[in-house]
């Protein structure tokens, strides 16, 4: 089996040996995050393609859906952080696939609000299941206790990021 941590351990190794003086543990852990992700992203759109969706389309139609309102496209980019011409491409595509569609804002003449239609509700509830199955799987290798501890360190080092 390939293991996706042996290329971190051996750039620390490889760092301890060339510069001893710098602690090569922060490059580890963002190393290690990065792989993480690239990882995650591959298994989540594994899951997803099968109900004919990427991760940033199922990110709206799960957005729309849990919100169990209409939004404005600009409250769902903020949501997502996206930017408009991100969201306004995943809207299209969406939309001409029949699962949301744009409505007129009654509270704002020239605004719209993105609208989940049947269809899309119903692909995102198969598709949710899935989802979350695949990211169990994904985090089978951890307990219950790791995955909340895990949960919440990175949520620390979200907030501290976030704050510089």
């Amino acid at each position: 089996m390939n293991d996706p941590d042996l290329g971190v351990r051996e750039m620390i190794d490889q760092w301890a040996v060339r510069r001893p003086d710098v602690d090569a543990r922060p490059m580890a852990l963002f190393g290690r995050l990065s792989r993480a992700d690239t990882l995650a992203g591959a298994a989540m759109a594994a899951t997803l393609r099968p109900h004919g969706l990427n991760r940033g389309e199922f990110d709206v139609l799960a957005t729309l859906y849990r919100r169990g309102t209409e939004l404005s496209a600009g409250a769902l980019a903020s949501s997502l952080l996206l930017s408009p011409a991100a969201t306004t491409n995943r809207l299209d595509r969406l939309e001409a696939a029949g699962l949301l569609a744009r409505v007129p804002d009654p509270a704002d003449g020239r605004g719209v609000l993105l609208r989940l239609l049947d269809s899309g509700r119903v692909l995102v509830e198969k598709a949710v299941e899935d989802h979350v199955r695949g990211l169990q799987a994904l985090l089978g290798g951890l307990s219950d206790d790791e995955r909340d501890q895990l949960s919440r360190l990175l949520a620390r080092l979200l907030q501290s990021m976030a704050a510089r």
